[in-house]
C-alpha cells in the first residue's frame, strides 16, 4: 500500500472500466448500486450475493458483465453459471468422477469445464445448495482450493457471484453467507424505471424483429490482462489515517446499537474501500468511500437502515442529513401511494397527491441547500445528487396521479 499509485499508468483500462458501468447502468434499469457493487467485487477478488424476487435481473447482470470481461474472441475469463436446486448434485458443479480413476484406486473429478476451472462463477438459488456442495463451494470461496481425490488444487476463482430469490434459512447456511462481502436486495423497478425499461425492451424487440442487433456499436469490453492490473492498482489506493480513524469510530458507533461485525469482516473492507474509489478515478480512500461500507456490514435487513445511517452521518454529516431527507420523502411518497389505495373517491386521492407533491417540493428545496453547502465546503456532493435524484422520481409518480 506505500506503492505510489500512477493513475495515468491504467488511465485507459480505467476509461474502459467506466464504459462497461454506464453501458450496464443504462440497459439494467435502476441497479446502478448493484452493478458498482459488482465491478468492486472483481477488483477487490471478493463474492457478491443478490437477493431479491424473481424477475428482477439478478441474473442478468451477471451474465451482461461476464460478456464484457470475457469477450467471445478470447482472452478473457472463464466463466461458469448454473441455477441450483435441492436436487442439484457435486457433480454439476464439480464433474463427474473419474471412471478410469477409480479403476486405479483413485478418486478424483473430471473438472474440465466446471465451475473448479472458473474465474467468474454465477450461481442462481445458490442457498439451495446441498451439504456436500457446500463444504466444497466454501473451500474455494474462502481459500480459492478444491480438493479432487487426494490432490490439493489451486482455483482461478476471481468472484463468485449468487442470487437468491431469499435470505438463507438455517445455521448450515452462515458461513456461506458470510462469504460474501458484498450484500444486496432488489426489488421490482418503480414506476418511473419502468417506463425507461419498457421503452429499452420494446427497442430491443424491434431491433431483433428487423434482424438488427439492439445496440448498433460494438460493447466496450475488459482485457484480462487489464483487469488483472485493474486490480493491482486497487492494492496500491492509499488509505490515509483520516480514513482509519473513521473506520474506528464507525465500529463503535455501530456497537453502540448492538451491531457488531467481526474482525474478519473488519479487514476486508479495507479491500472493497480501495477498489471503490478507484472506480471513482480516486488514488486514495475518502470519506465519501465509507458510504460503500452500508453494502458490506449488514448481517440481517433491520440492520441496513441504521448501518446506512451511520456510515452516512460519519463519512460526510452533509450526506447524513441528505439520507435523513431522503427517508423523509420515502415516507412521504409510501403514504401517499396507499392513500391512493384505501382513499374513498377521487378527489381524496387528489388532495393526498398535491400535499405529497408539496411535502416533496419542500425536502427538494432542502436538498438543493445542502449540495450548495457541499460545494463551498469543497465536499463531493455525488450522494446529495443520488437523494435529489431519488425525490424527483418520487415527485414524477405522484405528479403522474394529479395528470
Amino acid at each position: 500500500m506505500s506503492t505510489a499509485l500512477n493513475l495515468a499508468s491504467i488511465k485507459p483500462s480505467l476509461d474502459k472500466l467506466q464504459v462497461i458501468e454506464r453501458d450496464l447502468t443504462a440497459t439494467l434499469i435502476e441497479r446502478d448500486e448493484v452493478i458498482r457493487a459488482s465491478l468492486v467485487a472483481l477488483l477487490a477478488r471478493q463474492h457478491l450475493v443478490v437477493l431479491g424476487p424473481p424477475g428482477t435481473a439478478k441474473s442478468a447482470l451477471v451474465t451482461n458483465l461476464a460478456e464484457r470481461i470475457s469477450p467471445q474472441s478470447g482472452g478473457g475469463l472463464r466463466s461458469f453459471a448454473y441455477l441450483m436446486t435441492r436436487f442439484t448434485t457435486p457433480e454439476e458443479l464439480f464433474g463427474p468422477v473419474s471412471v478410469s480413476g477409480l479403476k486405479r484406486d483413485e478418486y478424483r473429478r473430471i473438472t474440465a469445464g466446471k465451475l473448479v476451472e472458473a474465474e467468474l462463477v454465477f450461481l442462481d438459488e445458490i442457498f439451495k445448495a446441498s451439504s456436500a456442495i457446500l463444504n466444497a463451494l466454501l473451500k474455494i470461496a474462502n481459500e480459492r482450493v478444491f480438493h479432487n481425490g487426494g490432490q490439493e488444487l489451486q482455483v482461478p476463482l476471481i468472484s463468485l457471484f449468487g442470487a437468491s430469490n431469499e435470505m438463507p434459512q438455517g445455521n448450515e447456511l452462515e458461513a456461506l453467507w458470510d462469504r460474501f462481502l458484498l450484500r444486496f436486495r432488489v426489488g421490482y423497478v418503480t414506476d418511473t424505471g419502468f417506463a425507461k425499461f419498457i421503452r429499452a425492451a420494446s427497442a430491443k424487440l424491434g431491433a431483433k424483429q428487423n434482424g438488427h442487433k439492439p445496440n448498433g456499436n460494438q460493447p466496450a469490453t475488459l482485457l484480462q490482462s487489464e483487469l488483472v492490473a485493474l486490480q493491482q492498482s486497487a492494492e496500491q489506493i492509499s488509505m490515509p489515517n483520516a480514513a482509519i480513524d473513521l473506520i474506528e469510530q464507525l465500529r463503535k458507533d455501530l456497537a453502540s446499537k448492538g451491531i457488531i461485525i467481526s474482525d474478519r469482516r473488519w479487514g476486508q473492507t479495507l479491500g472493497v474501500l480501495q477498489a471503490h474509489a478507484l472506480t471513482e478515478g480516486r488514488d486514495a480512500v475518502t470519506e465519501d468511500d465509507l458510504v460503500f461500507l452500508k453494502h458490506v456490514l449488514w448481517q440481517s435487513p433491520e440492520q441496513q437502515t441504521e448501518i446506512g445511517r451511520a456510515v452516512a452521518r460519519i463519512g460526510n454529516p452533509l450526506n447524513s442529513k441528505a439520507v435523513d431527507y431522503e427517508d423523509q420523502a420515502a415516507s412521504v411518497h409510501r403514504e401517499c401511494m396507499d392513500a391512493q389505495r384505501t382513499a374513498q373517491g377521487d378527489e381524496q386521492k387528489m388532495q393526498a397527491a398535491i400535499e405529497a407533491n408539496t411535502k416533496l417540493k419542500q425536502i427538494g428545496v432542502r436538498l438543493q441547500e445542502l449540495r450548495e453547502q457541499a460545494v463551498e465546503q469543497g465536499r463531493n456532493a455525488n450522494r446529495i445528487d443520488k437523494v435529489i435524484e431519488a425525490v424527483v422520481k418520487m415527485k414524477q409518480e405522484i405528479a403522474a396521479l394529479v395528470l
